[in-house]
């Protein structure tokens, strides 16, 4: 959920010691500083979501879910800030999520993501290797990708092009030996992460509910009071009011349908 109160970012820190993750790299950061919540980096799962910039309309969809579900299940979503896939999946992991953004702190890059990054540095965590006075060079985009999947666990391409970003990430997946996995696409669609299904370099999430019980385990079920609410066919301003945006997002997680004005449980 956007914090609307402030418009101001807040002051920079540096970080007391890097992550261990990112001491092992070939060339780790020689500083981190950071805004918003340090303590999402002791989280044990990390799990980086990157993709094109255009994703199309069902990776949008598969996206937000995906990471919804990660954070859902006390996992953290990494990313780039990235406009598309990227800045789709912070908004859905909201707040348990990592941004390392490729300017400094004090600069948001890119513009059209001022409101979500800036949000992300009151409530989640925004981190950059520049302390001040740096905009992005173009080799500034593969130095924040090194970071990205240098400090998660599992690395996923929701959809990339064959030369893209994500596949420079998808190979440094490769190169540390992290899961990487991608979402299944029809032919002619997404080909970079169709030629990496193709030379088995990544697996495919086929069931986001099967993949997040296979990274997590088994979820406890608890009694929903949202679904218990919306058994009864409450009218969709009613449940707005009642839960606000839980009802948005059961209705990207499928779990309700909206029908004419009336909410009902899939």
């Amino acid at each position: 959920m956007l914090d609307s109160h402030s418009h101001q970012a807040p002051t920079p820190k540096r970080l007391d010691s890097l992550p261990p993750s990112l001491l092992a790299l070939p060339k780790p950061p020689k500083a981190l500083f950071y805004c918003g919540d340090r303590s999402l980096l002791d989280a044990p799962i990390k799990i980086a979501i990157v993709g094109t910039r255009r994703p199309n309309p069902y990776t949008k969809h598969f996206c937000a879910i995906l990471a919804a579900q990660i954070a859902k299940a006390g996992g953290v979503v990494v990313s780039g800030g990235a406009l598309g896939v990227d800045i789709i999946a912070h908004s859905a992991a909201l707040p348990r999520t990592i941004m390392f953004s490729p300017a400094s702190l004090e600069i948001i890059y890119p513009k059209a993501n001022r409101a979500i990054i800036q949000a992300m540095m009151r409530q989640s965590l925004v981190l950059s290797e520049y302390e001040r006075d740096y905009m992005p060079q173009a080799y500034s985009f593969l130095e924040r990708n090194r970071l990205v999947v240098g400090l998660s666990d599992i690395v996923i391409i929701p959809q990339a092009d064959l030369q893209s970003g994500s596949m420079h990430s998808a190979r440094l997946s490769k190169q540390s030996h992290k899961p990487l996995f991608v979402l299944p696409h029809r032919i002619n669609e997404s080909l970079g992460t169709q030629s990496l299904l193709a030379r088995q370099e990544a697996e495919c999430i086929y069931d986001i509910g099967a993949f997040i019980t296979q990274i997590f385990g088994a979820q406890e079920e608890l009694s929903d009071e949202v679904l218990e609410f919306c058994k009864l066919a409450p009218r969709y301003e009613e449940a707005m009011q009642k839960f606000g945006e839980k009802i948005f997002q059961y209705e990207l997680e499928g779990k309700i349908v909206r029908e004419n004005g009336v909410v009902r449980v899939c």
